[in-house]
């Protein structure tokens, strides 16, 4: 491989890593959700976040194993997509929660 291909290489996965973490991220949400779904509720938003995480931990990094091979991430930037995804993953089951307990609120006052 040449040197243009591997700067080339380089340059284009650190660029999308972001999306390849939402990738990720929308590959795991539903999982995620399904186990924490029952117990999320009932915490503080910064206990929420640590419960999601600990639970997301061993439904991600499969899933960040299979894409950032497809995608061909360098070695080095897999921790940084790891944190990226985690992160992702978060927020989408943050919104969920959010939207589950507006439904429930809706559903209380009719």
């Amino acid at each position: 491989m040449g040197l243009f291909q591997l700067i080339k290489r380089h340059w284009t996965s650190r660029s999308t890593l972001p999306q390849i973490a939402d990738e990720i991220a929308d590959g795991c949400v539903e999982a995620v959700w399904q186990r924490v779904q029952y117990h999320v509720g009932t915490l503080a938003p910064a206990e929420a976040r640590g419960y999601i995480r600990a639970r997301g931990v061993a439904v991600v990094q499969p899933q960040l194993a299979l894409v950032s091979t497809r995608h061909e991430v360098l070695e080095h930037l897999r921790p940084q997509l790891y944190a990226l995804a985690l992160e992702a993953l978060i927020q989408r089951v943050q919104t969920r929660i959010s939207a589950s307990a507006l439904h429930r609120q809706v559903r209380r006052a009719a």
